[in-house]
Formats: C-alpha cells, structure tokens, sequence
C-alpha cells in the first residue's frame, strides 16, 4: 500500500487559528474547515511541504514552525497517509486564499474549536494538543 507524507499547518496569531474551509468539489473532507496544507513532493522532507502548501493555500512564509504530532490517517476516498502537524507562531505576510482548495479562511479561537465542522483526526490529534 502507498503511503503518502503530508504537512499541515496551524497558524497562530493573538491566540486565534487559522483554518480554511475546503471546497465541496474536493473528493476529500469536502466543505469542512481543516488546517492548511498536503501532500509532500518527491524529495521534499514534511517541513518543505509544510513551507510550499502553505504559500501556496495562504500566500505567506513561515518564519518558525514547531512540530506538534505526527498522524496516521486511513481515509476512504485518499487511502493511508502520514499527517505531519505543524504549530506555526511567526511567519511574513497576511493570510489570504490563494487557492481553490478552500473557498474561505477564517481564524478561530481555542473555544470556538469545539464547534467547528472539521476532519476526525484533526479533532482527536491536533485540536487538544493546542496550549495558548
């Protein structure tokens, strides 16, 4: 079975979280809110991912980026996948949609998390590993 290596990303700025809410047509989560980011180019290690998907979904540079958690994921409709999840508190630019992986951006806070429509293993990985 093919494994495939990708890289997301939790923006941060004043305590807020940046999640992008994925297009319907998108064969996969489509029209929830997730992280940004995906799969790995051939020789690209996770942080490279982690840098080009999120110029390319957000048009900004990170700067500093920690990782939080490393996620198997066994999807349906994208077969088995390594998710490696990024915290990232200092980058240049402002977040703007820059793709048509998402139709919107939108920052959320810790609170609001709970609430929001978003991937299974986002909410079980990633979500309660969050510290302000």
């Amino acid at each position: 079975m093919k494994r495939d290596v990708c890289s997301g990303a939790f923006l941060v700025k004043k305590n807020k979280f940046l999640f992008g809410k994925r297009s319907k047509k998108k064969s996969w989560a489509p029209g929830l809110w997730d992280i940004v980011g995906g799969r790995s180019k051939k020789k690209e290690d996770p942080y490279q991912t982690l840098q080009r998907e999120t110029y390319e979904e957000t048009g900004v540079k990170i700067k500093q980026a920690e990782l939080m958690t490393s996620v198997n994921v066994v999807e349906k409709s994208s077969g088995f996948f390594k998710y490696h999840i990024y915290m990232v508190t200092d980058y240049k630019g402002k977040p703007v949609n820059c793709s048509k992986e998402h139709t919107k951006l939108r920052w959320f806070t810790k609170d609001q998390l709970d609430n929001v429509s978003s991937p299974c293993w986002v909410c079980h990985e990633s979500k309660i590993r969050i510290v302000l």
